[in-house]
């Protein structure tokens, strides 16, 4: 080989492997440009009500957790939370009460003011008598309005929960929730505030009636990885 093919062929390596580890090395900020990946801290009050025809239990308190999402086709959303925390008793002959909750939901834009979403949540309550699972699968649509050029937005939310699933307890005849919230997106930055009602209404055992309510008003703060877009709804 003639010594301007070997210089040729050596200057072509040396422009590749550079090339190749810059790709590389892009890997993972390829996927973050992808997916929009993004992380949170959550702060949450609490508030659970019962009204079993005994009586009123209600027990409240503070649930700390974190969240991640990410943005898998444009227009969408996927999300899963968990949050835990205790809950104390606000009421006579009530025990107080931990809890600990995982939530997954996904979110499709229809059109620019109007969301679907779905979810599945999973939720247990432990006292020192016993232990109670909640299963729950919901659909609902979210209604949004954007201020600021998109920086703030608001949102309004009603669900119907067609499967609930209660250790010890029938299935509820009726379910439904609704859900409101409020954010703002500074560059990487999210700040989001949102409240959350569940209703539930139980079949009638000796002719009492009972009837559940969780409640949720909570706080989050985000950060997003991956080149700066739109993102989806809160």
């Amino acid at each position: 080989m003639s010594a301007p093919r070997r210089l040729g062929l050596r200057l072509l390596l040396l422009l590749a492997l550079p090339a190749g580890a810059r790709a590389q090395q892009s890997l993972p900020a390829r996927l973050a440009d992808r997916f929009q990946p993004a992380a949170s801290g959550v702060i949450g009050i609490a508030d659970h009500r019962v009204d079993a025809g005994l009586g009123f239990e209600r027990t409240s308190g503070l649930l700390l957790g974190v969240q991640v999402e990410a943005t898998p086709l444009e227009g969408t959303l996927l999300s899963v939370r968990a949050l835990g925390g205790a809950l104390g008793a606000h009421t006579p002959s009530t025990d107080a009460r931990d809890v600990g909750e995982i939530a997954a939901t996904a979110r499709m834009r229809l059109v620019p003011w109007l969301d679907a979403r779905a979810g599945l949540t999973t939720r247990t309550f432990t006292s020192s008598l016993a232990r109670q699972r909640w299963t729950s699968a919901a659909i609902g649509a979210d209604l949004r309005m954007t201020m600021l050029e998109g920086r703030l937005e608001g949102t309004a939310g009603a669900q119907l929960l067609p499967f609930v699933r209660v250790s010890g307890h029938e299935s509820p005849n009726a379910s439904f929730g609704a859900s409101m919230g409020l954010r703002y997106v500074a560059r990487r930055y999210l700040v989001g505030l949102g409240y959350q009602l569940e209703r539930y209404d139980f079949p009638s055992v000796a002719d009492r009636r009972r009837l559940e309510e969780h409640t949720m008003l909570t706080l989050r703060a985000a950060y997003r990885f991956g080149r700066m877009t739109r993102a989806t709804a809160d």
